[in-house]
């Protein structure tokens, strides 16, 4: 994940339109029915590294044969029609429908009818400590739900604004939590039930465990840590790990991560000096908390205060 990088893009030329979409997506052919006096395509980029926000808008109606992504394409259909033929399924899409696009591995068509998209791209090393081949194959293409819908796109417009706002920090911390969140979205809101749990995963869940996770977690708070990455610095699956948590502890790796950075943004609130120039938005930043207000919700949970008091009155 890098710092993002917004790019926008529009032409009336089909040709120039075609260079886009294979210097953006993968190689294509491009055909255009109508007079291209009409035609006219925008482009806008939020790129992330392993996680991108795209918006396109096609004004005619256009074919375009696109060879395999090789990632994760989520798709929003705001205006027009959509239609998608990856081999394993034809399908026809119009406002208001949520979807995976095609298959990662498979060229596919698409013809876009004066259509306007909202596209949401993940790498499948996002998927981190899971085999991305099962997750590829549990992927549903129908429309989902409009209960599942809605909740993705209250994700996805948040976290486009997040990250195309002018002057607003985004540490390392900030975008791992951020292709997390995606990456879990993706699997809840696009995929079937995973499998059930293995036998050795509940013979892990020792104390021992525990106290070398929590000694890598309060080491290391600065890291971009999923809990894949937790468990293979204790050696045990991700499953056995999450025993131990909830079995001694009542809670979850993550949430006990949580708790230690709340714990060190308090610090560097208490320890901020006068004029130096400390907010709370950059503190929360620091630590990786990506919605300021639910950090403040967190914050006086867990403190009894918001943090802006700990910052005025320390």
């Amino acid at each position: 994940m890098h710092e993002p990088r917004v790019t926008e893009f529009a032409t009336t030329d089909p040709e120039q339109a075609c260079a886009l979409l294979a210097e953006t997506y993968r190689d294509n052919r491009l055909r255009v029915r109508g007079s291209a006096e009409g035609y006219r395509f925008e482009h806008n980029r939020c790129d992330l590294g392993e996680l991108h926000f795209d918006s396109l808008h096609n004004t005619l109606t256009t074919e375009v044969f696109v060879q395999p992504l090789g990632r994760m394409v989520l798709l929003r259909v705001l205006d027009g029609m959509q239609e998608l033929d990856d081999g394993i399924s034809d399908r026809r899409l119009g406002p208001g429908d949520v979807f995976a696009g095609p298959h990662p591995g498979r060229e596919y068509r698409t013809e876009l009818h004066g259509t306007r998209l909202q596209i949401t791209g993940i790498d499948l090393s996002l998927f981190g400590g899971i085999d991305p081949a099962p997750v590829v194959e549990r992927l549903c293409y129908e429309p989902v739900s409009p209960g599942k819908a809605r909740r993705w796109c209250r994700t996805v417009d948040y976290l486009t604004a997040l990250f195309t706002e002018p002057g607003v920090e985004n540490g390392p911390l900030v975008l791992g939590a951020a292709g997390r969140l995606m990456a879990a979205m993706a699997l809840d809101t696009f995929t079937t039930g995973a499998g059930e749990d293995r036998p050795r995963d509940r013979r892990d869940a020792v104390p021992e465990t525990l106290r070398r996770a929590v000694a890598f977690l309060e080491a290391n708070p600065d890291l971009d840590l999923g809990v894949a990455d937790i468990a293979r610095a204790c050696r045990v699956s991700v499953r056995a790990l999450q025993l131990a948590f909830r079995r001694h502890l009542d809670t979850t790796p993550m949430a006990y991560l949580r708790r230690v950075r709340l714990d060190l943004a308090r610090a560097d609130l208490r320890a901020a000096a006068s004029g130096d120039g400390t907010t709370v938005t950059s503190v929360a930043a620091k630590w990786g908390f990506l919605d300021g207000s639910r950090f403040s919700a967190q914050y006086r949970a867990a403190f009894g205060e918001p943090p802006s008091h700990t910052l005025r009155n320390h």
